[in-house]
């Protein structure tokens, strides 16, 4: 019997995503509709499926990726491959399985639709699948290139090559060498920063040690002073001593 293969259409920077965690999620926006199973989905299109478009916003304005042109262009395009097998269910088994509100099930297939696609060409799972059980294609020029050689490793040349001439490769490179020109400038301007407040620093010390200085000499000062006051006052004292004795004696002669 031959198998059916199944397609799960996704971008090279999500790829990239993928390649670290070692596995596919389960669908976040479903998770965030708070669907009690959120579904892994894949599709029978060998060619493309179309409600794997993406929000993209270029800086300018944000518009639909329809078409894997479109993904090639600005984010890359790829997808991983599988056989279909038990653990998969339709799109109208999914309705049961996952629990999904009713009302969510039909704008999935309203929106699917909308922009070509067929939900009965629709299969979702409800666990992750590691990468190393799948298949990885990358879309160049209007055709499928495998990622993985037949030795089992994976054709670097053909994803960057990809990877490389994507909007979003080239705006981030452009933003790099944006930051790498102006970090010479704001090094000028943090060292004249450093030295405005050394100069600040330094002014504080010296203006703290002048006052230090200031504060001992008159605290000198004071004390001369307050010693000649006192020596002045001692001998004033001495000197009246003496007086008072002498007219004493002079009483006590008589």
């Amino acid at each position: 019997m031959e198998k059916t293969l199944l397609y799960h259409y996704t971008s090279l920077s999500h790829l990239i995503e993928i390649f670290k965690t070692g596995k596919v999620l389960t669908s976040q926006t479903e998770k965030m509709l708070k669907v009690k199973k959120p579904g892994l989905w894949f599709s029978t299109n060998s060619k493309w499926e179309y409600s794997a478009f993406k929000r993209f916003n270029d800086g300018k304005k944000e518009f639909d990726l329809n078409t894997p042109e479109e993904f090639e262009k600005y984010i890359g395009c790829a997808r991983l491959v599988t056989n279909l097998n038990s653990l998969f269910v339709t799109f109208a088994k999914y309705k049961h399985k996952s629990k999904v509100n009713p009302l969510l099930w039909d704008k999935m297939a309203e929106i699917g639709k909308s922009k070509g696609a067929d939900p009965t060409e629709w299969y979702a799972i409800f666990s992750p699948m590691s990468i190393n059980n799948l298949d990885i294609e990358v879309y160049e020029d209007g055709k499928w290139f495998k990622l993985k050689k037949e030795n089992g490793e994976f054709d670097s040349e053909l994803f960057n090559r990809n990877l490389e001439k994507t909007f979003v490769f080239k705006k981030g490179k452009e933003m790099e060498e944006k930051m790498m020109k102006e970090m010479p400038k704001n090094e000028e301007v943090v060292e004249e920063k450093v030295e405005e407040v050394v100069e600040e620093k330094v002014e504080e010390i010296v203006e703290e040690k002048v006052e230090e200085v200031v504060e001992e000499k008159v605290e000198e000062i004071v004390e001369e002073k307050v010693e000649e006051v006192t020596k002045e006052n001692t001998e004033d004292e001495v000197k009246s001593k003496g007086v008072f004795s002498r007219i004493k004696n002079i009483f006590k002669s008589k």
